[in-house]
C-alpha cells in the first residue's frame, strides 16, 4: 500500500476487492470500470465532433446530449476503478449511470422530434412533468445515498429510477421506429444503436430491485458487472455509427 496525503485526506492506492475473498470479481469489475471509461470519453469526444459539425437545431441538441451521456459514463468508469486501486469511496456513483440512462432516453425522444416532428409521445405538459421527476428522482438517489449509504431503500429508489428510463426511452424508440420519416437515414440507424445502451446501462440499476428481496449484495454485483460489460460493448457499437455519420459530414 501506498499512502499519499491530499491535504483534507490520505489516500491509500493499492488493491481493495469489493468484498473479503472476492480479489477475482474485483478484478473483472476493474477491466469493465476501466472498459466503460475509455469509451464514455470516446464516445463524448465523437458526439462534440458531430455536433460542431451540425447546423440543424435538432441535431445539435441531440449531440449535446449524447456527449454528457459519454462524459457520465466516463466518469462512472473512473469511479470504479479509483475505487478498486485506492481507499476513495464513492456511494452516489451509480447515480452517474442513472443520469446517463436519463440522457439516452431524452437522445431517443429527441431523435422521435427529428423524425416526426411532434415534440412528444405524451401531452407536452405531462412528457415535462415527466422529465422533471426523472431528474429529481435521480438527484433525490444521489443524496440519498450520500446520506445513509447503499440500503435496501437506495436499491429500491435505484430500480424504480432505471426501468422507469428504459420505458419512456422504449417508448419514443417504438413511436419513432413505427412513424418516423428517417427510415433508412443515419438518425434512423443511431436510434437502434443507442437503445441498447439505455437497456443494458438501465439494466445495471433494474438489479438493485432484487436486494429488498433479501439477495445478497455481492450476488447483484456479479449480474452487474456483466451488464457494466453490455452496456460497454455496446457504446463501442454506437460510438463506431458516430465516426461515421462523423466521416459524412
Amino acid at each position: 500500500m501506498v499512502s499519499v496525503d491530499l491535504g483534507l485526506v490520505e489516500v491509500e492506492f493499492g488493491l481493495f476487492p469489493v468484498a473479503e475473498g472476492a480479489e477475482g470479481l474485483t478484478l473483472i469489475l476493474f477491466v469493465a470500470w476501466s472498459l466503460l471509461a475509455v469509451l464514455g470519453v470516446r464516445f463524448a469526444y465523437y458526439a462534440h465532433r458531430n455536433m460542431a459539425r451540425t447546423d440543424i437545431e435538432v441535431q445539435a441538441t441531440l449531440w449535446v446530449l449524447l456527449r454528457y451521456a459519454g462524459a457520465l459514463a466516463a466518469l462512472f468508469g473512473i469511479a470504479g476503478v479509483l475505487e478498486v486501486v485506492s481507499s476513495l469511496t464513492f456511494a452516489g456513483k451509480n447515480g452517474l449511470l442513472l443520469a446517463m440512462a436519463l440522457l439516452l432516453a431524452l437522445s431517443l425522444r429527441q431523435i422521435h422530434r427529428a423524425g416526426t416532428g411532434q415534440a412528444a409521445v405524451l401531452s407536452a405538459s405531462l412528457d415535462r412533468g415527466v422529465r422533471l421527476a426523472f431528474a429529481a428522482a435521480v438527484l433525490v438517489y444521489v443524496a440519498f445515498v450520500g446520506v445513509t449509504g447503499r440500503t435496501a431503500a437506495t436499491a429500491t429508489l435505484e430500480g424504480l429510477c432505471a426501468a422507469g428510463f428504459i420505458l419512456y426511452g422504449g417508448g419514443y424508440f417504438q413511436a419513432q421506429t413505427a412513424g418516423s420519416r428517417l427510415q433508412g437515414t443515419m438518425l434512423d440507424s443511431l436510434v437502434r444503436h443507442l437503445l441498447p445502451v439505455l437497456a443494458f446501462a438501465a439494466l445495471v440499476g433494474i438489479v438493485a430491485l432484487a436486494v429488498p428481496f433479501g439477495v445478497a449484495p455481492i450476488v447483484v454485483l456479479h449480474i452487474r458487472v456483466v451488464f457494466v460489460i453490455m452496456t460497454a460493448t455496446a457504446l463501442m457499437t454506437a460510438t463506431i455509427k458516430l465516426r461515421q455519420n462523423l466521416a459524412t459530414l
